[in-house]
């Protein structure tokens, strides 16, 4: 009997043949792989080990650059000059008010005056103008009184410098002169009215009417001192 064998070619490539099919079997097949592309990434451990995931999330891109390491900071107390400060403000705002008052309360109480002095000690001597005079200068005198209590209440600066002769330094002086021609007009006043049937009534009375004119005059350089 007799045993035929391969040919010499054959035989050579078989071994080459053999190492390729066993490494395409080795090789997974890319339907096997393609279910994991859908899961997770996990970790799982057995027994008490904890179990761990990783997930990859995408964050959304930011394009603004604001941001604060220390964030929002507190707002600081109050400090009580703050409040000294609003107050004196609202003092001195009220002040003015009444000091045009003031202003017009005198002007018409000159004027009035004046019509009282040309009646009493003219040829007339009516006395009508007596009662509304009266009545202008104690309507002044009350309310000069207000408005410089506003004044003297309202709370004074902390480390105000000294500016020298400012607009504030001419109304000071000014409502000090009309303070004291205030207070002289209400005692020459008074001794006007108590000196009826005297000589000497019209020079009181005459005293009482410059006084007056020169308290106006200081409440107008005071007022415009300010105003203007």
């Amino acid at each position: 009997m007799t045993v035929s064998h391969p040919p010499r070619r054959l035989r050579a490539r078989l071994p080459c043949a053999v190492l390729a099919v066993a490494a395409l079997a080795a090789t997974p097949r890319p339907a096997r792989a393609l279910h994991l592309l859908d899961q997770e990434l996990s970790l799982e451990g057995g027994g008490a080990r904890p179990k761990l995931v990783v997930a990859l999330a995408a964050a959304p891109p930011s394009d603004s650059l604001d941001f604060d390491l220390l964030g929002k900071a507190t707002a600081p107390p109050p400090s009580p000059d703050d409040a000294k400060m609003k107050t004196r403000r609202k003092y001195l705002q009220a002040h003015q008010r009444v000091g045009l008052g003031i202003l017009g309360l005198e002007i018409a109480t000159v004027v009035v005056g004046q019509l009282n002095y040309n009646d009493k000690f003219g040829t007339a001597n009516t006395g009508k103008y007596v009662l509304p005079h009266k009545v202008l200068a104690y309507t002044t005198f009350g309310v000069f009184a207000v408005g410089g209590s506003l004044a003297l209440l309202a709370p004074r600066p902390p480390g105000k410098p000294n500016r020298g002769w400012d607009r504030v330094r001419v109304h000071k002086l000014g409502m000090l002169l009309a303070t004291a021609g205030m207070v002289a007009q209400a005692v020459y006043g008074i001794q006007t009215r108590n000196r009826e049937g005297y000589l000497n009534q019209e020079q009181i009375a005459k005293t009482h009417l410059i006084i007056g004119y020169g308290t106006l005059a200081a409440t107008g350089v005071a007022v415009g001192a300010l105003v203007f």
